[in-house]
């Protein structure tokens, strides 16, 4: 009897026992690693498949600021083991032949997201090695994982926090700040009278990477908007202008913002202002001054690795006339009593020495401010420390509840 040779092999096949159970086991999927939304910033150095190991730095956008924020989704991963990653600074100059120092892009701690970027939590904590690369074990829950610098916020988030406040608040009006140079929406939103005796304004994220300040602004605009018996008599009295995210560019390209070209976003605070959104800002602020009186500006930011949670004030505060000095005094002290949690705030001011000039000072949002208030009220920025794993989501949002309370209690009296 003849066979063919293709015959014989599936004789072969169905008398091997197993082997057709052997042939049907998959084949394990690739690590990828993607960065294609908005937000993601990542540059893979490489990617050891067979190890689970994979090193990243931040993405360089060219003219855009420090390379600093990285986010990203890796997927392939094998759950119940732990995925080693490694991050390195950007080899590359952001500016002229300026390299950023790797500390900037190496938290404590990655935060790590395993359902699609709804709630993060930390990874255990990194360590950095002779190479200067800081090393995180990251146990796999999922084949998918987001992990990032810090818990993001972008347009979709602020998006999200806005319409939740008009929703709950009927005294409120959404509106778009301007669009940005890039074609792309900043929106905000006023909370309370128009009219009101007391008016306020609150940014943050005019350095892109600073996502912290943003969730501190959330957690402040939650407690306004709260049934806290201070935070409704607040409403009663005061207007309050709140913008989530300045720098709506650099957010959506996941770059860092900070010393971007051709000008800081926190350095454009000029009467030839180049970003749209900060002339906006600054006509929106100057005509609230000239109808009413603007009581307070609060911007918000993080700081450098080591700092911790802290206001930078005044330039030549032990200058100031005495009223104003006393005005600013009492505001850090109710600051030191209103935030506690999870870091209490350094109960007094700071003071941006690196910046040397006045021009340079004027340029600056708060200097601007001040500088247009004259004596009538504060321009402060609130620097949250970032690098510990206490701040999370919820812990930023506690820095904002504390600085809603105090922010109450000032203008109550």
């Amino acid at each position: 009897m003849k066979y063919s040779f293709g015959l014989l092999i599936l004789i072969w096949l169905a008398l091997s026992p197993g082997l057709d159970a052997q042939i049907a086991q998959p084949i394990a999927s690739a690590i990828t690693v993607q960065a294609d939304f908005e937000g993601g910033n990542v540059e893979v150095v490489q990617l050891d498949q067979a190890m689970q190991r994979l090193r990243v730095m931040p993405a360089l956008r060219e003219g855009r600021g420090w390379p600093c924020w990285w986010s990203m989704r890796v997927d392939g991963l094998k759950p119940g083991t732990d995925l080693t990653l490694e991050v390195q600074a950007q080899t590359r100059p952001y500016r002229d032949k300026s390299i950023l120092a790797h500390t900037w892009c190496q938290p404590q701690h990655a935060w790590i997201s395993d359902d699609e970027g709804m709630t993060w939590s930390p990874s255990p904590r990194g360590t950095l090695n002779s190479d200067k690369q800081m090393v995180y074990n990251i146990p796999v829950t999922r084949s998918e994982l987001r992990i990032a610098w810090g818990p993001p916020f972008v347009t979709t988030d602020a998006e999200a926090l806005l319409q939740h406040i008009a929703d709950r608040v009927a005294d409120s009006q959404r509106f778009e700040l301007s669009k940005t140079r890039g074609g792309r929406s900043v929106n905000g939103i006023r909370v309370g009278q128009e009219n009101a005796p007391n008016q306020v304004w609150v940014n943050a994220r005019q350095h892109a990477w600073e996502a912290g300040g943003s969730h501190v602004g959330r957690g402040f605009m939650e407690w306004i908007i709260s049934d806290a018996p201070a935070a409704q008599a607040l409403r009663a009295n005061t207007c309050i202008y709140f913008i989530p995210i300045m720098d709506v560019d650099n957010v959506a390209l996941g770059a860092g913002g900070k010393d971007a070209q051709p000008r800081d976003h926190n350095r454009d605070w000029a009467d030839d202002a180049i970003y749209p959104e900060v002339a906006a800002a600054q006509k929106m602020i100057r005509s609230i001054h000239e109808r009413h009186g603007l009581d307070a500006y609060i911007d918000l930011h993080n700081p450098a690795p080591k700092d911790p949670v802290f206001f930078f004030g005044p330039f030549g505060f032990a200058e100031l006339p005495d009223v104003t000095r006393k005005k600013y005094q009492h505001c850090i002290e109710l600051a030191a009593k209103n935030i506690r949690e999870p870091v209490a705030v350094v109960p007094e001011y700071r003071f941006a020495t690196y910046v040397t000039t006045e021009e340079e000072r004027g340029r600056m949002s708060s200097g601007w401010v001040r500088n247009n208030l004259g004596d009538h009220g504060i321009s402060v920025t609130l620097e949250t420390g970032w690098n510990n794993s206490a701040m999370s989501v919820a812990g930023y949002g506690s820095i904002g509840a504390g600085l809603g309370r105090s922010l109450a209690e000032y203008l109550s009296e």
